[in-house]
C-alpha cells in the first residue's frame, strides 16, 4: 500500500481524489489532508510519503489567499532543506488552465500536472496510472518507509505449533495469496489491543525444521510484510536442573548456533583419534526492553494460572512458569546427556535447546531497510532433552508459548502508527 498526502483546500476535490485512491492505500478516508503549504511542510518533516498530491493554487497558511508561487516554494523546500523528508513523487493538480509558468516549473522538475474538471475524468485515469506505477515499483524493490504489519509470527511446524497458535489467538485467519510466492502459505488476522487499537498480524510456518529454513522464511516475511515485531513460537527441549516443567515457557535472552565451530582431532597418530569440538558461539541478544517485559510477566502468577486453566488437553500437574536465559539452536534433535553437557560447558545457565531461533534472529538482524523493532523467541518445553522424550505435551507447550505471546502483543507492545 502507498503512503499518500493530499495538499488541497477544496472539499469537493479532496473527496474525488480519495475515491481514486481506493485500493492503493489502506483507508482512503484516513489519507491525511493539509489545507496549506505550512501544514504540508510540517507533515513532511516527520513522514516520508510515496506520493504528495499538491493543489497548485493554495495558501501558504490557513486564512491567507491562495497563490501558485506557494506550491513552487513547497517543491523547492522539500528538495533542498534537510528539515524535510522528500516524498518519492509529487503530482500537481489544478482547475486553472492559465498557470503555464508554474506547469512548466513542475515539468522541468519531472513532476506531472493534472487538470481537474467536474465534467472530465481524464485526470482520474492519469492519477490511477501513476498510482499503479508507484505501487509496482515499491512492490518489486521491496521499498518501505513504515511498518506494513504490526506483528509477524513464525512457526517451525504446521502441526501442532502453527495450528494451535492460530487457534490460541482466537481470531479469524485469512490466507494471503501472493502471486510471486507459491512456496509459502501466509495467514493474516487482526487482534485488539488493550486500548482498542487494531493490531495487524501475519503468520506462516516453515516447510522443514532447523535454522536454514527459518532464516529463509524470516527474510521473506520481513521483505514482504515489514513487521514492527517478529515472534517465533512453538516447542523446544527444556534442560533439567533449571526447575523447568513440561509446558513451561522459555524465552531466549541470548541465542546462538550450537554447531558453529570446528571439529579437531586429538592424538592424530592414533588409528582412531579422539575428536573434540571447538565452538565459535556468536550470540544474538534479546532487546533489553523486551527482556524487561518478560521478567515482569514471570511474577504474574494469576495470569499464568489462567493460561494453564485455559487448555483442555493433556497437561502436567505442575504450575506454569516462565524462564528467561540462554538458548541454543542445533540442526538435530538431541537426546544425549553427553552432547547436552558439552553445550552447557560453554553456557552454564543454558535453559533450552531447539532448532530454529538462531536463524530467525540472524535473518532479522541482517535484514536491510526496515528491520523489526524487536525479535523474540518464545518456546515452551515439550520434553526435557532426555531419553524419555514424549509427544504428549507438545499441544500444551504449543499453546502456552502462543498464549504468552498473545498477552504480550495485546497488552505490552506499543503501536505508534495507530
Amino acid at each position: 500500500m502507498l503512503k499518500v498526502l493530499i495538499v488541497d483546500d477544496t472539499q469537493e476535490k479532496i473527496i474525488e481524489i480519495r475515491r481514486v485512491l481506493t485500493g492503493f492505500v489502506d483507508e482512503p478516508d484516513d489519507v491525511p489532508i493539509c489545507g496549506s503549504i505550512r501544514d504540508a511542510l510540517k507533515a513532511c518533516s516527520n513522514t516520508r510519503y510515496d506520493l504528495v498530491i499538491l493543489d497548485l493554487f493554495i495558501p501558504y497558511k490557513a486564512g491567507e489567499d491562495p497563490n501558485p508561487t506557494n506550491a513552487q516554494s513547497f517543491l523547492k523546500l522539500i528538495k533542498e532543506d534537510d528539515d524535510y523528508i522528500c516524498p518519492v513523487f509529487v503530482i500537481g493538480i489544478t482547475r486553472a488552465q492559465d498557470l503555464t509558468e508554474y506547469k512548466s516549473f513542475f515539468e522541468a522538475e519531472t513532476m506531472q500536472v493534472l487538470y481537474y474538471a467536474d465534467n472530465d475524468d481524464t485526470w482520474k485515469g492519469q492519477l490511477n496510472n501513476r498510482l499503479n506505477y508507484l505501487t509496482g515499483v515499491k512492490r518489486k524493490l521491496g521499498i518501505t518507509y513504515e511498518y506494513d504489519y504490526d506483528v509477524a509470527i513464525i512457526n517451525a511446524l504446521q502441526t501442532p505449533e502453527h495450528e494451535i497458535m492460530k487457534e490460541t489467538l482466537g481470531t479469524e485467519w485469512k490466507e494471503v495469496n501472493l502471486d510471486d510466492d507459491k512456496t509459502t502459505t501466509y495467514y493474516a488476522t487482526v487482534l485488539k489491543g488493550d486500548g482498542g487499537e487494531n493490531i495487524k498480524c501475519v503468520s506462516c510456518y516453515a516447510s522443514q525444521m532447523a535454522s536454514i529454513a527459518s532464516a529463509a522464511l524470516t527474510t521473506k516475511m520481513i521483505l514482504r510484510f515489514h513487521p514492527r515485531y517478529l515472534f517465533m513460537t512453538g516447542i523446544c527441549a527444556g534442560l533439567k536442573g533449571n526447575n523447568i516443567g513440561f509446558g513451561d515457557v522459555l524465552v531466549a535472552s541470548q541465542v546462538w548456533d550450537g554447531m558453529s565451530g570446528k571439529f579437531k582431532e586429538l592424538n592424530k597418530e592414533d588409528a582412531d583419534p579422539e575428536m573434540i569440538f571447538e565452538p565459535d558461539y556468536r550470540q544474538i541478544t534479546l532487546d533489553a526492553d523486551m527482556q524487561n517485559i518478560i521478567n515482569r510477566l514471570k511474577d504474574k502468577k494469576e495470569l499464568l494460572a489462567q493460561i494453564k486453566d485455559g487448555f483442555s488437553g493433556a497437561k502436567p500437574d505442575t504450575p506454569l512458569n516462565i524462564h528467561v536465559g540462554p538458548m541454543t539452536s542445533v540442526p538435530a534433535v538431541i537426546a544425549s546427556e553427553k552432547k547436552i553437557a558439552d553445550l552447557k560447558a560453554h553456557a552454564r545457565k543454558l535453559i533450552g535447546i531447539e532448532m530454529e531461533s538462531y536463524g530467525v534472529f540472524y535473518a532479522a538482524e541482517q535484514a536491510h531497510r526496515l528491520r523489526p523493532k524487536y525479535t523474540i523467541s518464545i518456546k515452551s518445553a515439550s520434553d526435557l532433552a532426555d531419553k524419555d522424550k514424549t509427544d504428549i505435551y507438545q499441544p500444551y507447550a504449543s499453546y502456552t508459548s502462543a498464549a504468552i505471546m498473545k498477552y504480550i502483543i495485546e497488552n505490552e507492545l506499543e503501536f505508534d502508527n495507530h
